[in-house]
Formats: structure tokens, sequence, C-alpha cells
């Protein structure tokens, strides 16, 4: 047996189904929109972490390179006292590089790139018999020359990226005279 029903109570139910129907998409994209635009700023944020990271990580290199050069000499920063300030090295434009194949927008990320290294003499340790953490190689019958003094120094780092980040990095460097 059939029940008919009058079409008075259908009126206007299938808007009302279809408004609710596409309430409930439009939610559903305003929300992936969100969670596309979260993802994209932490990984656009990862991404220029590992950049400041990378850049601090070339001011250690210049910085160690600095001691080097300068051990030829003699050692550095001997003059101005344990703990203090001997050498700063801050960073030059890198958007002026001209590396072959990069872009604008790379150099102008690049240019929000600046690092500063402060180094400075942390100490001396002096070679008394055995156990002091630096014999091997130090006496004069196996090649080596007869050490006396172990400079250690410590060079203090910190990069500026992009999106605000900042990345300091202590390193302790040492030569041996």
């Amino acid at each position: 047996m059939n029940i008919l029903i009058p079409n008075n109570y259908q009126k206007g139910s299938i808007i009302v189904i279809t408004l609710i129907l596409l309430l409930v998409m439009t939610s559903m994209g305003v929300g992936l929109f969100y969670a596309t635009k979260q993802t994209a700023k932490q990984v656009s944020i990862s991404g220029s972490r590992t950049e400041a990271l990378y850049t601090a990580e070339s001011c250690i290199t210049e910085a160690v390179h600095w001691i080097e050069i300068e051990s030829a000499k003699g050692p550095p920063c001997k003059s101005s006292g344990t703990g203090n300030l001997c050498k700063s090295i801050s960073s030059k434009r890198m958007d002026q590089w001209g590396l072959s194949g990069e872009t604008t927008t790379q150099r102008k990320r690049m240019n929000a790139h600046r690092y500063r290294c402060d180094v400075s003499l942390l100490g001396t340790v002096s070679a008394s018999g055995t156990g002091t953490g630096f014999d091997v190689g130090s006496s004069s019958s196996y090649g080596g020359g007869a050490t006396r003094t172990k400079y250690l120094y410590k060079i203090k780092v910190r990069a500026d990226g992009s999106n605000n980040v900042v990345s300091e990095v202590e390193v302790i460097a040492s030569t041996i005279f």
C-alpha cells in the first residue's frame, strides 16, 4: 500500500539540504586553507633556521681561518689578555657575490642574512708532563716539535636570517705553540 505525502510538506526541503551541504563544504574549505597556510609558514621558518645556522657556520669558518693565519706570526690575541675581545668579524652583503644562476628572489633572501663573530682568548694550558690532553705529537722524537702551551679561543657567533630568525653559536678552538 502506498502512502501519498502531500506536496505541501516537501516544498523547500531541497534548498535547505543544499544550503546545509554548502555550509559544511565551505567550512571544510576554509579550514583546509588555514591549515595549508600555517604549514607553509612553518616550512619557511624551518628553512630560515637552517640558513641562519649555515650563516653562523660560515662565520666560524672565517674566524678559524683568521686564527690559522695569525698563528703563523705567533699566538693570536696574546696581547689583548684573557677573556677580552681581540677580533670581530662581520658579514659582507651576500647579494653582491654574483653567483651564476641565482635569481633576484635568492639575492634578496641572502641579503637578509648577516653574521658577527667575536674571537677572544679563553686561556692557556701549559704542558707539564702527561695528561694535559695534547701529548700526542708533542715530542721532538716522532716528527713533532716540542710544544709548551695550548691557547684556547672562544668564537661567539650571532647570525640573523630571514623571517627574523637568529642563530647563536659558541665554539672553542685551540692552537698549540
